[in-house]
């Protein structure tokens, strides 16, 4: 699983951004940045759409919905179907 690690080094600022972009995907999801069960999954979505060179907290956010929203209906599809 260490591939899944990122390897950047990254400034004050550059932390600030991610931090803002993972705050406003979480308002738009309508869940706790902190506390909920997928926020360090979200977290990792919004640091992955960051390394890709995305510097816009709110454009990051919105792409880190989209995505989380595809993996959480990923999730929720296989958790019925192994029922």
């Amino acid at each position: 699983m260490l591939h899944l690690i990122s390897h950047h080094t990254y400034t004050t600022e550059e932390w600030d951004l991610m931090q803002r972009a993972h705050v406003k995907a979480s308002e738009m999801l309508g869940r706790c940045s902190h506390t909920h069960e997928h926020a360090n999954r979200l977290a990792r979505i919004v640091m992955k759409l960051f390394d890709q060179g995305l510097r816009d907290d709110l454009i990051i956010a919105i792409k880190a919905v989209q995505q989380e929203m595809t993996a959480d209906g990923i999730a929720n599809d296989n958790d019925s179907g192994a029922s």
